[in-house]
C-alpha cells in the first residue's frame, strides 16, 4: 500500500512539472505575440489616412541593414529610424495617389523588380522572398517599395510625359558644349543624394551622410548604399550618373569631383538641392562628338625562343644570334613559322598570346609594330636567350562613324530625364504638402 501511494505521488509531481514548463512556454509564447501586436498598433506615423506602424519601420530598417551591410541593433535602428521613416511617408504618399487615379503595379513588372534585386545581391533567381524570410525580414515591406518605385514611374510619365519639350535649340546647345570640350576631361561618376526640406530633416540628412561615408570606406558597396538611401533618380540604377562634363555638375560638386582620383568618394557634400556624397568610377579625356578614340591594336604573337647556356661568351652568343637569322631567314606565314618552332625551338617556343599593344614592353613593341604579318622579327638578345617574334593576327579597331541623328536622339532622351527627374521631385513635394503628416516617434 505505502509503495503504491509512492509511485502516485511521484506520477502527480511528473505531471506537475510538465504542465509548469508547458505554461512557461505558452507564457513565453504569448510574451512575443504581444510585442508584436505592440508594435503593429503601436503608431510611428500618420499619412492622411493611414497609418506606419512601428513593426512597419523595424521591418524595412530590418531590410535596409541587410542590404547595406548595417548591423541591425538597437543604435542603428536609432540612427536610421527618421530617414527611413521618411522614405516610408514619400512611399505612402506615392501608393495613395496611385490608388486615386487607379494606377497599379502589375505583377510582371513587380517580378522584373525582383529579379533585378536579385540578381544585384548575388541571391539564387526566384529565392528572394525564402532569403528574407530565413533572415527574419517580412517580405512585404519590399514588395511595398517595389511598387511605390512602380507606381511613381506610371504618375511621373502620365502626369508630365506630353508636357515636357525638348526644344532642338536646346539639343544645339548641349552638342556645342561637347565640340568645345573636345580634349578635356570627362568623369564617370555615381551619386548619393540626401534631401533636406527643412532644419531638422538637414541635420538627420547631414548625420546619416557621415555615416554612409564611413560605411562606404569600411567596405561597403556603393550601389547597394545608394539604393538603399538616395532620394535620387539615379537610385534604381546604382547612383549611376554616366560620363560628365565639368560643366554639367555644377558650382558645387564639379571641384571636388575634380579632386578626387578615380575609386575615391567625396566627403557630405552640402547644397541647394540636399546633401551628395559623390563617388568618381573613371576618368577620360573628351573626344569631342567622335567620342573617346579608338583602343589600340591587338597582335596575336609566337616566339622562337633559343636559349643561351650559362656562361656563353660573346662568340657563343653571336653563334646562337646568327643561327635564330638562318632559322627565320625565308620563313613565311605562321603555319612554316610553327614547323620551325617544334623543330629547333627551345620549350619555350611556340604561342605566346594574344596582346593589346598597350600592353607589351617598349623593347616587344619596337619589334613588331610595323612589321607585317607572317613575317619574322629581327632577333632580340637578353642575358639568357635570343627571341624572334611573328604576329600571326593583328586587329586594328575602327572608329565608330558618327550618327549625328543618335546623338541627338540621346541628348534629347537626358534632357528628358533630367526635365522628368526635376518634376517629379516638385511633384512629391507638393503632394506632401497637401497631405496631412503626423510623425509620432
Amino acid at each position: 500500500m505505502m509503495q503504491s501511494q509512492t509511485h502516485y505521488r511521484a506520477g502527480l509531481n511528473r505531471v506537475s512539472a510538465l504542465l509548469s514548463i508547458i505554461s512557461s512556454i505558452a507564457i513565453a509564447i504569448l510574451s512575443v505575440s504581444q510585442i508584436h501586436a505592440q508594435e503593429t498598433l503601436r503608431i510611428a506615423a500618420v499619412v492622411n489616412d493611414e497609418m506606419i506602424s512601428l513593426y512597419d519601420l523595424k521591418a524595412r530598417i530590418a531590410l535596409v541593414a541587410a542590404f547595406s551591410g548595417f548591423d541591425n541593433t538597437p543604435e542603428t535602428q536609432k540612427r536610421l529610424a527618421p530617414q527611413i521613416l521618411q522614405q516610408l511617408v514619400n512611399e505612402r504618399i506615392r501608393l495613395q495617389e496611385a490608388k486615386r487615379l487607379n494606377l497599379k503595379a502589375k505583377e510582371g513588372e513587380i517580378n522584373n523588380e525582383k529579379s533585378e534585386l536579385e540578381s544585384q545581391a548575388k541571391i539564387k533567381p526566384g529565392n528572394l522572398m525564402k532569403s528574407l524570410k530565413d533572415n527574419g525580414i517580412n517580405p512585404e515591406t519590399i514588395l511595398q517599395q517595389f511598387k511605390a518605385k512602380i507606381v511613381w514611374s506610371k504618375l511621373v510619365n502620365r502626369k508630365f510625359g506630353r508636357t515636357i519639350q525638348i526644344s532642338d535649340e536646346e539639343v544645339d546647345e548641349v552638342i556645342n558644349e561637347i565640340k568645345h570640350n573636345k580634349g578635356k576631361p570627362e568623369y564617370l561618376i555615381s551619386e548619393i543624394l540626401l534631401l533636406t526640406d527643412s532644419a531638422q530633416k538637414a541635420e538627420e540628412s547631414s548625420n546619416l551622410a557621415t555615416r554612409l561615408v564611413q560605411k562606404i570606406l569600411d567596405g561597403a558597396n556603393f550601389s547597394t548604399i545608394t539604393r538603399n538611401f538616395s532620394q535620387s533618380s539615379s537610385a534604381q540604377n546604382g547612383g549611376n550618373l554616366g560620363w560628365n562634363r565639368i560643366g554639367e555638375l555644377g558650382v558645387d560638386l564639379a571641384p571636388v569631383v575634380q579632386s578626387l582620383k578615380p575609386g575615391q568618394i567625396s566627403n557630405p557634400i552640402q547644397t541647394l538641392d540636399g546633401i551628395y556624397i559623390i563617388k568618381l568610377n573613371a576618368q577620360r579625356t573628351s573626344g569631342g562628338l567622335e567620342g573617346p578614340p579608338p583602343g589600340p591594336p591587338t597582335v596575336s604573337l609566337r616566339q622562337l625562343h633559343l636559349a643561351i647556356p650559362k656562361q656563353s661568351t660573346p662568340a657563343q652568343i653571336s653563334q646562337i644570334k646568327l643561327l635564330s637569322k638562318t632559322l627565320t631567314k625565308n620563313v613565311t606565314g605562321c603555319s612554316a613559322f610553327n614547323t620551325i618552332l617544334k623543330t629547333s625551338g627551345s620549350k619555350l617556343s611556340g604561342d605566346i598570346g594574344t596582346f593589346k599593344m598597350d600592353q607589351i614592353s617598349e623593347e616587344m613593341k619596337g619589334l613588331i609594330k610595323d612589321l607585317p604579318i607572317g613575317k619574322a622579327s629581327l632577333p632580340s638578345v637578353s642575358s639568357n636567350s635570343v627571341v624572334v617574334l611573328m604576329v600571326c593576327n593583328r586587329q586594328t579597331p575602327i572608329p565608330i562613324a558618327l550618327d549625328l541623328d543618335k546623338i541627338r536622339r540621346k541628348i534629347k532622351g537626358n534632357l528628358m530625364s533630367s526635365q522628368l527627374n526635376l518634376a517629379a521631385r516638385r511633384y512629391l513635394r507638393d503632394l506632401r504638402l497637401e497631405s496631412f503628416i503626423e510623425i509620432r516617434l
